[in-house]
């Protein structure tokens, strides 16, 4: 009987456990949750909307560009046909695999997203997004 009390203990501390991680990835990147307004050089203007950040930091939301009205979402990997991006949250450090290739890298500073948009080695640009 004890032995079948430990486990039951065991499994209900390990729900709490993976419960209270998905907090605190929640909470950790929250500051990233929002609307941020900005420009990529050579691409245009760029809308990256986080609706949320969950377990591991991943980022839901998506992307939207003024040039040709290109939207992309997030989801679980980087996809040019289905559109979608792999955003996440780690350190302060938004990443996101672009669906259409390439890779910003930024952290924020307030209300803003400063870093680096890379595309292979063709383009390494500043990349700023304010929070709108």
């Amino acid at each position: 009987m004890s032995i079948h009390i430990q486990s039951r203990r065991v499994f209900v501390a390990g729900i709490l456990a993976s419960l209270s991680s998905a907090g605190f990835a929640q909470s950790a990147g929250s500051a990233s949750v929002g609307t941020w307004k900005g420009d990529v050089p050579g691409i245009g203007e760029a809308t990256l909307i986080v609706t949320s950040i969950g377990a591991g930091g991943r980022v839901e939301g998506r992307m939207e560009f003024a040039l040709q009205g290109f939207v992309s979402t997030f989801g679980d990997k980087a996809d040019s046909i289905e559109r979608t991006n792999q955003g996440s949250v780690a350190d302060g450090t938004l990443t996101i695999e672009a669906a259409l290739g390439g890779r910003y890298v930024l952290r924020r500073n307030g209300e803003t997203l400063n870093g680096r948009y890379m595309r292979g080695t063709t383009m390494d640009v500043p990349v700023t997004f304010k929070k709108s």
